[in-house]
């Protein structure tokens, strides 16, 4: 590890771990600054209602929840995380973080293209767009940004591999049939997942 790579990972470190202390010192937690003030939770409604949006990194991201018993695991609601394009409709999804009710992060997930309404892309070029990724926003929801950024920069080569496995889930799906069709396939929602435990993944990279 690259001494400027390890400072970098060391300030995420310290802005993943600070910023749900300072929620717990007020008895709250991320997942009830997730939500934005909404007074309920209803199932696949953006919190905040249109997304919080960096224009100038051309990033942005939304808390949600399903409301159907595909989702098994202890979940409260999980964030999407998008790099726009140039044009209307043109965003890549980045990744998904879920949370629990205490929110503590649970699990990253790569969903399927019909999910996010995106056109695929490959692993490695996902990849390359995870790189640097930051909302800056301020208001209420400024620490979650400020979170999320450390997560991802944190987990990034996690992410990378589970980018990877998205790709190799989607092409044995793929089968002799098209991309294009496994991709709309509302048969398979996630194609891949990995840990988003903290307190494991700063032991494995030594800042625990």
């Amino acid at each position: 590890m690259r001494a400027g790579q390890e400072l970098g990972l060391s300030h995420a470190a310290e802005v993943a771990v600070a910023v749900p202390l300072r929620y717990a010192a007020a008895g709250r937690s991320l997942a009830w600054a997730a939500l934005a003030g909404a007074r309920r939770f209803e199932p696949l409604r953006h919190h905040p209602r249109l997304d919080v949006v960096d224009r100038q990194r051309r990033t942005r991201f939304y808390y949600h929840a399903h409301g159907d018993r595909r989702w098994t695991e202890p979940e409260h609601g999980h964030f999407h995380l998008f790099r726009d394009g140039g044009g209307a409709g043109d965003h890549t999804h980045l990744a998904a973080l879920s949370l629990d009710a205490q929110g503590l992060p649970l699990r990253w997930f790569a969903p399927n293209g019909w999910v996010t309404g995106e056109a695929w892309r490959p692993a490695a070029q996902v990849g390359q767009a995870l790189d640097g990724f930051e909302v800056q926003t301020v208001g209420p929801l400024a620490p979650v940004a400020r979170w999320l950024g450390a997560m991802v920069a944190l987990f990034r080569s996690e992410l990378v591999q589970m980018l990877q496995a998205r790709d190799a889930e989607l092409q044995r799906l793929v089968g002799a049939g098209s991309r294009e069709a496994v991709w709309a396939d509302r048969r398979h929602e996630v194609l891949a997942s990995c840990s988003a435990q903290l307190p494991q993944r700063l032991s494995h990279i030594g800042l625990a």
